[in-house]
């Protein structure tokens, strides 16, 4: 990552086309019966404490089809640590079963979800999304602002991923330096699924390769 990346004059394309990189990248490596799209839409408050419609950045759908086995030297590199959470984590991309049930999300944290009303808001929606059974993944690319994880390790970071499994109260952590690549973590679906790798670094390279924006940071 890239200090300037978290000004307001870049963050929000950042934090829009990490989306779309991160939907475009798992699409053709999920098996065939899950489905994958970027969602808006929750109930939330902006920066301002305004209430805004908010969802998930992807989603994943459960369809009915043979499954694909899929192969990748991709390999998801072992958590910092373990953190045991408070409420339970907040979202990212969103798995859903044929039914519509949501299996997994994941999110990339905005510096709204991070302040005031915002954050109590966000976290409320992490907790019941949690208590539903749903795999949490969160991507913090923002030195500031409050973090859920009460752990000293989480504030010392700079950049945090956690992903807390479906009925568990511990979530994994990679924790990240100013400077260092970002992990490939794991993506979980439905058992008896793999997890899907997902390396963040590349994704992030690519965001920066293709919207030009790596040469005007050099």
């Amino acid at each position: 990552m890239h200090p300037a990346l978290e000004q307001p004059r870049y963050f929000p394309d950042l934090h829009a086309s990490l989306s779309v990189y991160i939907r475009d990248w798992l699409a053709p490596r999920l098996p065939e019966r899950y489905s994958i799209s970027v969602e808006r839409g929750l109930s939330m408050t902006d920066e301002s404490g305004a209430a805004k419609q908010y969802r998930p950045d992807a989603s994943i759908d459960q369809v009915k089809s043979p499954e694909a086995p899929y192969a990748d030297a991709i390999v998801v590199q072992p958590p910092s640590f373990s953190v045991e959470v408070s409420g339970q984590p907040q979202r990212h991309v969103a798995i859903r079963d044929e039914g519509e049930s949501l299996v997994t999300t994941i999110e990339i944290l905005s510096p709204a979800n991070k302040t005031g009303a915002g954050y109590e808001d966000f976290r409320r929606k992490q907790e019941l999304l949690a208590q539903k059974g749903i795999h949490l993944v969160e991507i913090d690319l923002l030195k500031q602002g409050k973090r859920r994880c009460r752990d000293g390790r989480v504030d010392q970071a700079d950049y945090v991923m956690t992903v807390q499994r479906a009925g568990s109260r511990h979530a994994n952590v990679w924790a990240v330096a100013l400077g260092d690549a970002l992990p490939v973590i794991p993506v979980p679906l439905l058992a008896p699924d793999a997890d899907v790798p997902l390396p963040l670094e590349y994704i992030l390279q690519e965001y920066l390769e293709k919207s030009g924006l790596g040469r005007r940071l050099e």
